[in-house]
């Protein structure tokens, strides 16, 4: 054969080769498209009579949003996600548009669960961040004795404040699976201390300005306790609580939510009962429609534990609220892992973890935020 021929069929060998690689990348793409488009597709909440609700954040931004802080106009978010390196964990800015930005990257902070902003009466940290975090990432940091970590957004610097201590038989008295975390409400009996949740051994710690990190109050008698928020008044903290480990898969309604005295003396008689999973939770101001005075909470239902990695989960999530004669009303169902229950202004805003958590091993910005609102 001439060379110039087989020059010809090289060519044309080559152009083959091309077209049949880029026919195969393309079948590739759109496969690996589906995947994603499953398990990013938006959620379709249902509210009942009364309420609307709109998706502020939809899926493809946060990893795992988790809990909330009002500042000034806008919204500080902790959201666990991107680990690297013993970190990972952003503390994010929402606008009340849901436009997000970075306070703080995930290179620079232990795994945040929940923080609060450092309010006057702390002494010298006023006006900074408080978080209970993980002292590294993934499971061997949740299964390890949480940190109280000091941040600093001015300077983007975070530090150590303290180690929680072992407490409690629950979980071998380990201080792990840290949960929400708020500092108690000024002139209230709670005010001058960080208050923070390990589910692990079923603890509530308690921080003070004076670096002292010790057991606040022992939930072991109802379970594992998650979120928390205090009552308008300030005479009692509000607590929710599973039954078993939080991180465990359940189906029976026994959730249920506490009270808590400034002293850690949990009242044995639940504020409300028939939850299975709840989690954050807050009470409705003025101006929410006819629901002002009402406790909200959101309960994340089954969890799945392995986490499906290229299914979507269970949409079983729902949020309640709580009639003031204790009675258990659904707000909204269609969520899927909903986290965070917070007021901002006349809105409840919730976040929802979807499927990546410390447990799920699933990387992925899942995650979401959803308005309701009071008709």
């Amino acid at each position: 054969m001439k060379p110039a021929r087989i020059a010809q069929l090289a060519q044309l060998l080559a152009i083959i080769g091309c077209a049949a690689a880029a026919v195969a990348a393309s079948a590739a793409g759109h496969e690996a498209q589906l995947v994603i488009g499953r398990l990013l597709a938006a959620p379709m909440i249902k509210v009942q009579q009364g309420f609307n609700a709109k998706l502020l954040v939809p899926p493809g931004e946060l990893y795992d949003p988790l809990f909330m802080v009002q500042h000034d106009d806008s919204v500080w978010i902790n959201d666990d996600g991107k680990a690297t390196d013993g970190y990972g964990s952003r503390v994010l800015s929402l606008s009340t548009e849901g436009k997000i930005s970075v306070l703080m990257g995930p290179d620079k902070l232990l795994p945040v669960t929940g923080f609060d902003v450092v309010p006057d009466n702390f002494g010298k940290y006023a006006g900074q961040i408080f978080s209970l975090a993980q002292p590294t990432t993934g499971m061997k940091g949740a299964l390890a004795n949480h940190v109280i970590q000091q941040i600093d957004p001015g300077s983007h610097s975070a530090s150590v404040f303290c180690t929680l201590p072992a407490a409690g038989r629950a979980g071998k008295g380990v201080a792990g699976f840290g949960v929400d975390a708020r500092f108690g409400p000024a002139g209230s009996g709670f005010a001058g201390h960080f208050f923070s949740i390990t589910a692990l051994n079923d603890m509530i710690y308690q921080t003070s300005a004076d670096g002292s990190c010790k057991p606040f109050a022992d939930l072991s008698a109802f379970g594992s306790p998650a979120g928390l928020t205090f009552s308008p008044n300030g005479t009692v903290m509000l607590v929710s609580v599973s039954p078993g480990e939080i991180v465990s898969s359940r189906k029976q309604p026994k959730g249920m939510i506490v009270s808590v005295a400034p002293n850690g003396k949990v009242d044995p008689k639940p504020v409300a009962t028939g939850l299975t999973t709840p989690l954050g939770l807050d009470v409705a101001p003025p101006g929410f429609g006819d629901f002002t005075g009402q406790i909200f909470v959101t309960d994340v239902g089954d969890i799945q534990v392995p986490v499906p990695q290229t299914q979507a989960l269970k949409r079983d999530g729902k949020v309640y609220r709580v009639t003031k004669e204790g009675d258990l009303k659904l707000v909204a169902s269609g969520f899927v892992n909903p986290a965070g229950a917070r007021f901002i202004g006349h809105h409840l805003w919730v976040t929802d973890i979807n499927g990546d958590f410390i447990a799920g091993g699933r990387e992925l910005p899942d995650g979401f935020v959803v308005q309701i609102d009071a008709k």
